[in-house]
Order: C-alpha cells, then structure tokens, then sequence
C-alpha cells in the first residue's frame, strides 16, 4: 500500500498532544483561500520554484524537452505543459527547482515516524496524519492507523469531515475515528453561503459528520475553529458557531488565530494568494470571542 506524502515534520507541538511526527499527504477537495498548505491540494506530485534562489542561468529552459520552464515566467514553470519528468531538476545547479509529494509505503512512512519514538513515549506524543484532506487516501490512512496501533503509537488524524462529498464519506470518517486516539475536526464556516464561497464546498454534510462524530466518539473528537477576519469572525459567524457547539452534549474545541505562515508557498506552486492584504485577527476580538464560547455549559474550550 502507497499514498503520496508532500511531508513528514518531526517535532510538531500542534497537531495533538505532547510531541508529534505529523504525516501531511496530498489531496484535498476544499479550495480554502487562506489554506497554509497549498501544496496539499492536488492529489499528485507537482513541481515547486525558490524564486529567490535562482540564478536565472536559463538551464532549465535549455533543457527542458516540452518547453515548459521560462525566464520570462515569474513562476519558472507552465504547468500544463510540465509531465514532471525531472530534467530541469536534476541540472539546476541550485536546486531552485523541486517535486512537492513523492510515493511511500507504509512501511517507508513507518521507518521515518519510528526515529521519533522515543520522544512519544517521554512526552504523551505520537503520530497525526493530516494533509490536504488525509481521508481524500483513504485505504493509505487505513493501513498506516493499523500498522500505527500495533506499534503502540498514539494517533491522531486532521480532517475537514469532507472527502468525496458523498454518504461514504460518514463511513470512512467512523471508521477512522474508531481507530484512532484523537480527531482534530476542522470546521472552517458554519454559515453555509459563505463556506460554498470560501472553500468551494458546501458544508451540510461536514456539520452532519461533525455531529455524528461527536455523538459517537465525543472523547476522541477535538474540533478548531480558524478565527478569520472579514470571513468567519462576524456575531452572525460566531452566533451560529456557538449555536452548533451547544447542539453537542459533551464538546471540546480550540480557536486558532488566522496567520500568514503559508504565503509563500502560493508563489512556488504558481498561485497568487488571494487573502495578502487581510489583517490578523486582533487579541482583543479573540479574547472576546473565546469568552462568548467558554459560556456554553457543554463546551471545553482548549488553549491552542
């Protein structure tokens, strides 16, 4: 069994507890405008520019067989021209050019999570599996959980709750969760225009998992919430936020602050980020907000 890593980050202090690998793989169905990881979103392996890097030698122009790698072009590289055949790669005296993603095994994967193992076990960590929209390869997730559980590792996996948008995606979701030790359930909007407009997709089923979800895994269920401002920090956004959150019996949530961290990563796919000019959330609205959630009776609301 093989998936399509674009990652594997050693050390990673947010995505669950005590001190993680986190496994990111390629794939994802939501288009979120303000995503950090852009490179996550195409299913397959593409190439990647370091516009400051280049020499702008003209190498990969010269030795490109399809004629896909420009000096005229910002982003170096048309690619709908581009078959990835690593020409321009491999001569790049700077290694300005590069893959995003590459096949691994379970076992591959395994071998790079298990050089990690003994700060799990110091620290309460373990192994997440994110993305992209990890379930988006679903058999892959399938078969590392299981070769994961019988190391003895705590695992968690990052979801949006959305894969195929079909009535499987329920299925494979608790099939997962009832695998795993945490699920970290990204709710993006709950304002259903706005969740079509901002991530391309539209959010009825993601709410009706989420509830499933929590009804049937509430100890295991970790939702977060990314706090964006003009986009879902409004009192119609956080209202109807906090209406959902009441409607589950026993619910934990984080609040994330919206942050640039991803910007420019746009640029080395091709893509131009269409948030550059909003602004961080402010402390104040945050503390505010983070007030108007602690309220709720049912509700544990986790510092991020």
């Amino acid at each position: 069994m093989k998936g399509i890593v674009f990652d594997i980050q050693h050390f990673s202090i947010h995505d669950g507890p005590g001190i993680r690998t986190t496994v990111f793989l390629k794939g994802c169905p939501l288009r979120c405008l303000w995503c950090h990881n852009p490179e996550s979103q195409k299913p397959e392996p593409e190439i990647g520019f370091w516009p400051e890097q280049c020499l702008e030698c003209g190498t990969c122009e010269k030795v490109c067989p399809y004629h896909a790698c420009n000096l005229q072009n910002p982003h170096r590289v048309n690619r709908q021209k581009c078959t990835l055949c690593g020409k321009c790669i491999e001569l790049c005296p700077v290694s300005a050019l590069f893959i995003i993603g590459k096949e691994m095994s379970v076992e591959e994967v395994i071998a790079e999570v298990s050089k990690d193992e003994a700060f799990y076990s110091q620290s309460g960590g373990g192994v997440t599996i994110s993305g992209g929209e990890p379930l988006y390869q679903f058999e892959f997730v399938r078969s590392l959980t299981l070769r994961l559980k019988k190391l003895g590792y705590h695992i968690a996996i990052d979801t949006s709750g959305y894969i195929r948008g079909t009535p499987e995606d329920l299925q494979r979701l608790l099939e997962i969760a009832d695998m795993v030790d945490l699920v970290l359930y990204d709710l993006k909007v709950i304002d259903a225009q706005k969740h079509l407009k901002y991530t391309g997709v539209n959010n009825k089923s993601i709410l009706q998992n989420a509830l499933q979800l929590a009804s049937r895994y509430p100890s295991k269920c970790l939702f977060r919430y990314p706090l964006i401002p003009g986009i879902n920090d409004s009192q119609e956004d956080i209202a109807m936020l906090t209406e959902f959150l009441a409607s589950i019996p026993k619910c934990k949530i984080e609040l994330l602050a919206y942050h640039r961290l991803g910007i420019n990563k746009y640029a080395r796919i091709g893509k131009v980020y269409a948030l550059e000019k909003l602004p961080l959330p402010e402390q104040k609205h945050l503390e505010s907000v983070k007030l108007q959630i602690s309220k709720l009776s049912n509700v544990q609301l986790l510092e991020s």
